[in-house]
């Protein structure tokens, strides 16, 4: 009896040190996860309230995607230069600076009394914002084995589609009770919280964990590329800015399409556009599975991974059916039918997301990987930059249909960019 007590205690301790060790590799994840849902709170509040702050402001739908333009030229500047200096500074310190930066711009847009304040609050909230995936790209490279890196990405950067979901149920009842100004200044309290428990997870140990080794690391490999600049890091900012370029509607001009076309109200849009995210979300999570099952089983047969050329081909051509969103919006059930196309959009661009940042790790050092998320990032800010005052003119003009024919040809692009750009050398499993 005293024997099968001890064995029991045993195995209790060690399933409990095994959890520990589980919770351990998985943290650093977690904490990006947080930081991606702070990042795209903070960012998404004005497009979900953009319909009461432009008639509040006496603001145009062109103006407002200029203003998203000055977000996205600062946020693009800064990816890189925030990528740089976590490369060579270190993480902790880098992150922690830029979240008290973009806390305090979010706050500011409760401020705004017209066009110039709008485009200098976003612009400041636009260079902290752009630390945001680095970090969580040079976590998961830093922290996870080569096999699990595909899906601790999904993890990480799926706190941005979590925060994009869950803004609209937060928010909205905030500014229909208090007004939009009251919203922004939330936001900023948020970003206090973030840091608080950033302080917590430095001091218990938990952030930043060792680097981890995996049997898949010791599989003789091609000579990784030395250099931070090469065809491949331009070949994954092409596939993901413009691959992604569906996010960009879906996150920014998605709440004006729902109240001008479908005359949805600002009370209701709270209800409706966690959706979209959440295929976005799910798009993360999904593809990064598979992207690591297709590292996997390269590894198990011992062959090199293949570039994956026929997954972006796929992915663009399920980009196509938003171009029908016109129609949908003359069916039965014109709200339902929308919100749903936008989910499908925004899953899919989730999967670009991944298999463009994931092909990177695979063929760059992993010493740049967060210039790697930097200028891919970046890409993505500058293909919305200029997407979104287009957007904004065309709606302006009642062209919608245009509008999501540019979306739609996108990913296109993106894709003969990428198989353009690409070294075409296969390399093996492991990075």
């Amino acid at each position: 009896m005293a024997r099968s007590a001890d064995e029991a205690v045993s195995a209790q301790t060690e399933a409990m040190t095994a959890r520990r060790s589980k919770l351990r590799l998985w943290a650093p994840a977690i904490s990006m996860t947080l930081l991606g849902l702070l990042s795209y709170v903070d960012r998404s509040v004005l497009a979900i309230l953009s319909p009461t702050i432009l008639a509040d402001l006496h603001l145009s739908a062109t103006q407002y995607g200029y203003a998203i333009l000055v977000f996205s030229l600062c946020y693009m500047l800064s990816n890189p230069i925030w990528g740089l200096w976590m490369d060579r500074a270190g993480l902790w310190m880098t992150t922690l600076i830029a979240v008290l930066m973009w806390s305090l711009a979010s706050g500011s847009h409760g401020l705004m009394m017209g066009f110039a304040g709008m485009c200098l609050a976003r612009g400041v909230l636009g260079f902290g914002e752009g630390a945001t995936f680095p970090a969580g790209l040079k976590t998961v490279t830093e922290t996870l084995p080569a096999e699990k890196r595909s899906f601790g990405l999904g993890i990480a950067y799926s706190g941005g589609s979590l925060g994009a979901a869950i803004t609209p149920l937060i928010i909205t009842p905030i500014a229909m009770r208090w007004g939009w100004r009251a919203a922004f200044a939330v936001t900023s309290l948020f970003g206090l919280a973030w840091i608080c428990l950033w302080l917590v997870l430095k001091r218990s140990g938990l952030y930043p964990a060792p680097a981890v080794k995996s049997g898949s690391e010791a599989v003789p490999q091609v000579q990784p590329i030395s250099s931070r600049w090469s065809r491949d890091l331009f070949a994954a900012a092409a596939i993901y800015g413009l691959g992604a370029a569906p996010l960009a509607f879906g996150l920014y001009a998605a709440p004006l399409y729902l109240t001008r076309v479908l005359h949805v109200s600002q009370g209701s849009l709270g209800h409706l556009l966690w959706l979209p995210p959440a295929g976005w979300e799910a798009g993360y999570l999904i593809f990064g599975r598979l992207a690591d099952r297709r590292r996997r089983s390269a590894a198990s047969q011992g062959t090199h991974l293949t570039r994956p050329g026929i997954v972006f081909a796929a992915l663009s051509a399920a980009s196509l059916p938003i171009v029908f969103t016109q129609a949908l919006a003359r069916a039965a059930y014109p709200v339902a039918s929308v919100v749903a196309l936008f989910f499908f959009e925004m899953f899919i661009a989730g999967g670009f997301v991944v298999f463009a940042l994931s092909d990177g790790m695979s063929v760059l050092p992993k010493r740049h990987s967060a210039f790697l998320a930097g200028i891919s990032i970046s890409a993505w800010a500058l293909v919305t930059g200029v997407l979104m005052p287009v957007i904004g003119h065309l709606f302006d003009n009642f062209r919608y249909g245009t509008a999501f024919w540019i979306v739609a040809c996108m990913p296109f692009v993106g894709t003969l960019l990428w198989g353009l750009l690409q070294t075409g050398a296969s390399r093996a499993p492991s990075t």
